[in-house]
């Protein structure tokens, strides 16, 4: 009686599986939903020096960088590298790392001591390091001491995960930066008491206490003397932190912009901590600035922030540094942005998630894309720049990103010739194909042999996005052209049509198959592996839709267009076997199968029997209806009248709607849910019948009918069938009673009693 209800011989365990395999509650929008941003991007990321340090934070590539970027301790690295440098390159730098980063304090203090014992040999632990060896047969107890005083500070600076925040021994610390002051007074080496001052003022801001990292960079700085280093950089992080806690941003900001210009190893802290928050603090800044490099820096650090005006900071770079490398970097970057903001906009599929979503287009991204066309063409005017080719086919690119894929054919073609690298030969061939794409304005053969001869193209491949980009576009144009077909398929599959089967689409399609001269993209859409079209697959899934509307003769007629030898390779099942529950995947071997052209046969056939012999008509108006009840979503046959049936789509039925939304089907899966046809049947049926044990059952077929009528057309639960019977309303339970009130002496009656447990429950009532 219940929709994919199992059959079970136990009431109590029929109940208890009810309880736990009642699907949950879906929405017409249920399923996954992507979210990304969905759009297309023809730049090449070879056309920018992929190895400049600031590619990765001005260039746009994100994405790459993440996959490239390796994953050594950047700054463990350079401090190796810049130690190997002081000892002329003699110790091996995983020796300089063992003892630096793994060798204990113990350990340390042990080769300190041994240092100070000429003719005592290394101890075993370190016997076979080059940069113990070396500091030994040099007597390097100033090395090896400020190791040990490091080792000492090490506990008291590891920097939190931002969870786990360890309390700091503040008391300790501060003796340590007593002991260490010391230290760096007797110590003569300039190099180490650089480092002996970035371990003290590391120490006071771990400390919190950014006045005394001030006071100590005062009074340690000035007494040091040494070449350039690293740990400058380093120590200049602490201090830019130090003033941000302070409030003084300026200052702060100032020093963050000069060490990500120098600094490998903090350059993406100081790309992080760079913040200015009005225009007067940015004019402070400006002020600070030594050279117009250092200018030149800040502008590039603001046009990579959200919300920047970068054509504007492009163009204070370049008056102040035409030839400064960030150039190139940050208008790729715009470029990309433009891209998101306008490529194919006409006909991206998703531009409305991505409105709602994303914010995009940019509201300034008409003005944007002019304003950098200006500066563009200024800057290749003038030819300071030394890569002028780059600027030449982004002035073609900004062209097609303003809507004027004419122009951008013209200028990219104009300079085909005389670009030389290969790497920009291939981005402009690359964006003359965009703009051929996107300059398509009828669906027609020439159209599609085009697209045929790019598929075919290298370059084409290489960008996957051109895949995308011409699907998109040829499914705006046959749309807007009336081809819906064509449309479909170009965008789905044959089986997507399946869940839904939409006659337009699938007339306009059998049409195609049967075209004389079809273009060889036609060809791509209708032909499968084997060289045949899917033509008859469009006469079954036509005839499956009209078997799904209960529209036999039309069924009939349509199915009959796919030759006898192939109708057995659709479904086959046997519709006019009867079973009292509702049981849509109970293993039952059926010694004779239908296909669909088979199926109506016989029914057209029983029908004809029927009026003609009245006496017997009954019976064969029954078999109807048990048929046309088993084609339906609730019966065992159901795959003959569809494609897909889903159990969880009951609780989108349960609304009176037959077609289940998903974000993952195109027009959602259409069931068949309508129970009037073998109502009908079951009806004729039972007023026919002279014999109690048929009247029994049609009566009994023709109540499950009115109750998945109740069910669907309500919006009732599951809950309805077990705990509320008796509330249906009396117009769904006509033939309950009849068979309560006139056959509760049939076999049939006992039968139902005791495997229909809802009806039982209706008799107890």
């Amino acid at each position: 009686m219940i929709p994919y209800a199992l059959r079970y011989k136990s009431k109590y365990l029929f109940l208890l599986a009810l309880f736990f395999l009642a699907p949950a509650h879906i929405s017409m929008g249920c399923g996954p939903y992507d979210t990304s941003f969905y759009g297309y991007s023809f730049l090449n990321p070879k056309i920018i020096n992929l190895g400049s340090k600031n590619a990765s934070y001005f260039a746009g590539f994100e994405e790459l960088f993440k996959q490239i970027r390796t994953k050594k301790n950047i700054q463990q690295q350079d401090n190796i590298t810049e130690w190997r440098s002081r000892f002329c390159d003699i110790p091996k730098a995983k020796d300089l790392h063992q003892l630096i980063y793994k060798t204990p304090i113990n350990q340390i203090r042990v080769l300190s001591s041994n240092l100070r014992q000429k003719d005592t040999p290394l101890p075993p632990f370190l016997a076979n390091n080059t940069f113990a060896a070396h500091l030994k047969k040099n007597g390097c107890t100033e090395a090896v001491d400020y190791l040990f005083f490091a080792k000492k500070c090490e506990p008291h600076v590891t920097a939190s995960d931002g969870w786990n925040i360890p309390p700091r021994d503040t008391v300790t610390m501060s003796f340590l930066i007593k002991d260490g002051v010391k230290s760096f007074r007797k110590t003569k080496s300039h190099y180490f008491k650089l480092r002996y001052a970035y371990q003290l003022i590391r120490l006071a801001h771990y400390k919190k206490n950014y006045g005394e990292v001030l006071e100590l960079y005062n009074y340690l700085l000035p007494k040091i003397d040494n070449e350039e280093s690293l740990i400058e950089d380093w120590i200049e992080g602490h201090r830019a932190g130090a003033l941000t806690k302070l409030g003084r941003h300026v200052e702060a900001s100032y020093l963050y912009a000069k060490i990500f210009d120098h600094c490998p190893s903090k350059r993406t802290s100081a790309y992080r901590s760079f913040k200015i928050l009005t225009d007067e603090e940015w004019l402070e800044c400006l002020k600070l600035c030594q050279d117009d490099h250092e200018r030149a820096t800040l502008y590039a650090l603001r046009a990579s922030h959200p919300n920047s005006k970068v054509v504007s900071e492009i163009e204070n770079i370049y008056t102040l540094d035409p030839e400064n490398e960030n150039l190139e970097l940050l208008l790729v970057r715009e470029i990309r942005q433009l891209e998101k903001d306008l490529l194919g906009l006409d006909f991206n599929k998703k531009k409305r998630e991505n409105k709602r979503i994303h914010h995009l287009p940019r509201k300034i991204a008409g003005q944007q894309v002019v304003d950098l066309q200006r500066l563009v063409r200024t800057i290749i005017k003038e030819e300071k720049i030394p890569n002028i080719d780059l600027w030449k086919i982004a002035d073609g690119y900004l062209e097609l990103l303003a809507g004027d894929y004419y122009a951008a054919q013209k200028t990219l073609k104009k300079i085909q010739a005389s670009v030389e690298d290969e790497v920009l030969q291939d981005q402009l061939e690359a964006m003359l194909m965009a703009a051929t794409i996107d300059g398509f304005e009828e669906a027609d053969e020439d159209m599609e042999q085009t697209v045929v001869q790019f598929k075919k193209n290298a370059i084409f491949r290489r960008y996957p996005d051109f895949e995308k980009f011409t699907k998109d576009k040829l499914s705006h144009l046959y749309n807007a052209n009336g081809l819906t077909g064509k449309a479909f398929l170009n965008e789905y599959s044959v089986r997507d049509l399946k869940y839904n089967p939409q006659l337009e689409v699938i007339d306009e399609l059998l049409a195609l198959c049967k075209k004389d001269n079809r273009t060889k993209l036609e060809n791509s859409l209708v032909l499968k592996e084997d060289g045949t079209t899917i033509e008859n697959d469009l006469w079954d899934m036509k005839g499956t839709f009209y078997l799904s509307e209960y529209k036999l003769e039309s069924a009939l007629e349509t199915l009959k267009q796919i030759p006898r030898k192939d109708r057995e390779k659709y479904a086959i099942a046997n519709p006019f076997r009867e079973t009292l529950n509702d049981c849509i995947n109970c293993k039952v071997i059926d010694t004779v199968a239908y296909h669909k052209v088979d199926m109506l046969e016989q029914i057209f056939e029983l029908e004809y029997k029927a009026r003609a012999d009245e006496e017997n008509g009954a019976y064969n108006y029954y078999k109807i209806g048990v048929a046309l009840y088993n084609i339906s979503y609730f019966g065992h046959a159901w795959k003959l009248a569809d494609y897909f049936r889903s159990g969880s789509s009951w609780n989108y039925l349960k609304t009176g709607k037959d077609i289940f939304r998903s974000a993952l089907i195109l027009n959602g899966n259409k069931e068949t849910t309508d129970c009037s046809l073998p109502l009908y049947y079951f009806d004729k049926a039972y007023r026919l019948s002279n014999a109690p044990e048929l009247t029994a059952r049609a009566a009994f077929m023709a109540a499950k009918c009115q109750q998945n009528s109740y069910f669907t057309e309500n919006g009732s639960d599951y809950s309805t069938y077990s705990n509320n019977i008796p509330n249906v309303p009396n117009e769904y339970r006509a033939y309950f009673d009849i068979l309560l009130d006139h056959y509760q002496d049939t076999e049939f009656f006992e039968e139902i009693i005791e495997e229909c447990l809802y009806f039982e429950q209706y008799a107890k009532r």
